[in-house]
């Protein structure tokens, strides 16, 4: 991303969380009747606080800029869910409700215990379980599919622990990444991977959008030298399966489409084949080259509700499985968060998908 571009983006995301916090200032302002001189500069600074965390945890490693940066990221799921509280507040005083201020207490201490609750489920883990029919499969097969794991200043070693003693108590045959699991938010080194390293399958992984904003070249030599295989536009026999891993669309030249990739490979079509592909498009294209199942992440689910319902704006599938005839598409809501460390309305995810056999 250019310099342009990134300081338009910016600009762009401070304009809109300096609304958000300015509804909610002037919401609780008004019906409590308090006045503060400098709310300007204070929302102002509140609304650049992420983007300032953000920075400083790739300039500096220390505990200060760790907490700093998780304060700012929980700051930003707060506020979002303050802002939709203050809003159903002014949506009823607009409809004739008078100027309540029992009312305001009320959803604001909504607010708050919503807040804590999606801060809770924003570390909790859970496991979903699907059974698919795979034709032409010789066994019955055990898939755990992980994504957007989002290693870095929140889900470090512990997390990743917790994830692998999950996967492993789930025994798999093998073990899908599907981006994401660098996270963005500070510099990852092989030791803060090393518990990958646990996993007790074979494990393939495939390129998020996060992974391009890191750098491929960065993202290859910290994993080189971890069990894990990166897939990148290529493909691979294991359990019975061709396994093939994209690079996530933002990693592509524009003219390269999964459509022309896939058309390049050699695998055969006529056999059990699971596509790894960052973001949940072009499966119409997956379909076409034979692919039974295809994993993907990318949506988080939206991750606080209502961004749970927004994403549904820009993503035809957001989670969960989708079947065309005997083909496949698997959307994880992603095994971490990014920014706020919170969830509400969507949840932490590892999916465990068993493929049975069917006969063709």
């Amino acid at each position: 991303m250019s310099r342009l571009r990134l300081g338009i983006f910016i600009s762009i995301a401070w304009t809109i969380m300096f609304l958000v916090h300015a509804v909610v200032y002037f919401t609780v302002a008004t019906v409590y009747d308090i006045q503060f001189s400098y709310w300007f500069p204070l929302l102002a600074l509140l609304s650049i606080t992420f983007v300032l965390a953000t920075i400083g945890v790739r300039k500096f490693h220390n505990k200060f800029v760790d907490v700093f940066y998780f304060i700012a990221a929980t700051w930003l799921g707060t506020i979002l869910i303050f802002f939709f509280v203050t809003l159903i507040f002014n949506i009823l005083r607009f409809l004739g409700m008078e100027e309540n201020v029992m009312m305001l207490n009320v959803l604001l201490g909504v607010g708050v215990v919503l807040s804590l609750y999606a801060l809770f489920i924003g570390r909790c883990l859970v496991v979903k379980r699907f059974t698919i029919p795979v034709s032409g499969l010789s066994k019955e097969t055990k898939v755990v599919h992980l994504t957007d794991v989002h290693v870095g200043t929140v889900h470090q070693e512990a997390f990743l622990n917790r994830v692998v003693k999950q996967t492993n108590e789930l025994e798999p045959d093998v073990i899908l990444m599907t981006g994401d699991l660098f996270d963005g938010s500070a510099p990852i080194h092989e030791e803060i991977l090393k518990p990958l390293d646990k996993l007790n399958a074979p494990t393939y992984f495939s390129t998020g959008n996060h992974e391009v904003y890191e750098g491929l070249d960065h993202v290859r030599s910290t994993i080189a030298d971890l069990k894990m295989r990166l897939l990148e536009n290529e493909f691979v026999l294991e359990q019975g399966l061709q396994i093939i891993g994209v690079h996530d669309r933002q990693g592509l030249p524009r003219e390269v489409t999964l459509d022309s990739i896939l058309e390049k490979l050699s695998y055969d079509r006529t056999q059990p084949t699971i596509l790894m592909y960052h973001t949940p498009v072009e499966w119409e294209a997956a379909r076409k080259h034979g692919v039974d199942l295809m994993l993907s992440g990318h949506t988080h689910n939206g991750q606080i509700f209502p961004f749970t319902l927004l994403v549904r704006a820009f993503f035809k599938y957001i989670k969960g499985l989708y079947q065309e005839g005997e083909q496949y598409l698997h959307v994880s809501p992603g095994t971490g968060t990014w920014g706020p460390p919170m969830r509400l309305g969507s949840h932490n995810q590892i999916t465990l998908l068993t493929l049975t056999s069917k006969q063709r």
